[in-house]
């Protein structure tokens, strides 16, 4: 049995940290706008309606439900752990880019198309996210540590859409969707910030990382 004490210094590692705030600023920028996109869609989309927005989300899921089974068979074959996290920085990449389109997009086939884009950028963001995440996670502090990043998600959002759906009302839609390019840019930043721990050759992570014994 751990004692509680001893549960409190146990560290968490600097890649879940990132990890985790990568996620936070992630999360939490696409919910400056999704409470309120449907909203959107019918005030700025010419020849759109509530359909528009459903079938929008529909093609987003299905091509990441779908992409990712893909993605994440890729990344387990190949050995070493640079391909997850240069994958990821590739789907994150793309995050910035997806609200920006929204901001500009005009027509409801730009929608479709745009959300298909943002299947795909998810679909190379979620797997190596929560395959890194795993092999750097505490072992001793497993749910904790998911629970966590669930948290920072939950109250992060929580005042995103909030604040979102005030500045909408008053500043109007463009500046939102600035705010979620500018929540994605932060969060590529930031895992930038750990590249050097993914250039060893093989998926596991050395015991050094470890101090602690399950």
């Amino acid at each position: 049995m751990v004692k509680f004490y001893d549960f409190l210094k146990q560290k968490i590692h600097p890649v879940t940290k990132i990890l985790i705030i990568n996620n936070l600023l992630n999360l939490t920028g696409w919910a400056f706008i999704n409470p309120i996109f449907a909203i959107y869609v019918i005030q700025n989309i010419n020849g759109s309606s509530i359909r528009t927005v459903g079938l929008c989300y529909f093609t987003y899921w299905v091509v990441k439900g779908s992409l990712q089974l893909f993605v994440s068979n890729y990344l387990d074959r190949v050995e070493g752990e640079a391909d997850d996290y240069f994958t990821l920085l590739l789907g994150q990449f793309l995050e910035v880019l997806i609200p920006l389109a929204l901001m500009l997009s005009k027509t409801v086939a730009e929608l479709y198309f745009i959300f298909f884009v943002y299947g795909i950028a998810d679909a190379l963001y979620v797997p190596p996210w929560n395959a890194i995440f795993t092999r750097y996670i505490n072992p001793k502090r497993v749910s904790f540590e998911w629970t966590l990043n669930s948290t920072g998600f939950n109250f992060g959002s929580a005042m995103a859409i909030l604040i979102g759906s005030s500045l909408a009302l008053i500043l109007g839609f463009p500046l939102i969707f600035i705010f979620v390019a500018v929540a994605q840019a932060i969060s590529l930043c930031v895992l930038l910030t750990i590249k050097k721990y993914f250039l060893h050759k093989k998926k596991s992570v050395p015991e050094y990382y470890f101090p602690f014994k399950v």
